[in-house]
């Protein structure tokens, strides 16, 4: 059985009627929210599911973390219109088989299809190329150790040094340590700079620290 997860219902026919394509006799549950495709899964065997990300009002996000959080068997099938490099990287930590653009050929879709139900894990070739060309702030984050991640994502949030230290059970002075290697790697003279540093590259803090935790 099959989940497709769209907001759009001309998507989803759609794409229903491009699997029926490769699997003609599948059954195909459709969703427009995050909560009938929990609700479905939750009622029916769903052995593969396609998701779109950017769902109205919500993210496609929210239903592969419950599918991760639940330790579901089923093959997640990313199917998008975002060729941004962090919503791919996300997603790949969250497990999923295949990540395609919407603007993909019928025949990619159906070769996808093909390869996820063989085992394997099939990217937007396009998606793989722009893969590593981040902006040179994106690529200072990758200098930072998870703890000097930890510090200035709190730093972001306007915490003092005390309560950074009391936060990540260290010293006040281990937490100024920190702050001037921070400073130093991403090319900073301030708090007020690192601050600002934090709040443009956010998503890239948040995602270094999630691929960190699952390394």
């Amino acid at each position: 059985m099959v989940l497709v997860l769209d907001d759009h219902p001309i998507a989803r026919q759609g794409l229903e009627s491009i699997i029926k394509i490769h699997k003609p006799d599948v059954q195909i549950l459709q969703a427009g929210t995050v909560k009938e495709g929990i609700d479905l899964t939750e009622k029916s065997q769903i052995d593969m599911a396609f998701i779109d990300i950017h769902l109205h009002n919500e993210s496609g996000f929210d239903f592969l973390e419950w599918v991760q959080e639940k330790e579901i068997d089923m093959k997640t099938f990313v199917i998008t219109s975002s060729s941004n490099e962090n919503d791919f990287l996300r997603a790949k930590c969250l497990g999923i088989d295949a990540y395609l653009l919407k603007d993909a050929f019928i025949d990619d879709i159906v070769y996808g299809l093909k390869v996820v139900e063989r085992g394997g894990k099939f990217y937007s070739a396009d998606l793989i190329e722009n893969v590593g060309n981040a902006s040179e702030e994106e690529k200072k984050i990758d200098m930072l150790t998870r703890r000097e991640i930890e510090v200035i994502t709190l730093l972001r949030k306007g915490y003092s040094n005390a309560k950074i230290g009391e936060v990540l059970y260290v010293s006040e002075g281990t937490v100024k340590k920190h702050l001037s290697n921070i400073f130093g790697k991403l090319d900073l003279y301030n708090r007020a700079e690192a601050m600002l540093f934090a709040e443009r590259n956010s998503e890239k803090l948040q995602l270094t620290l999630k691929q960190s935790e699952i390394s």
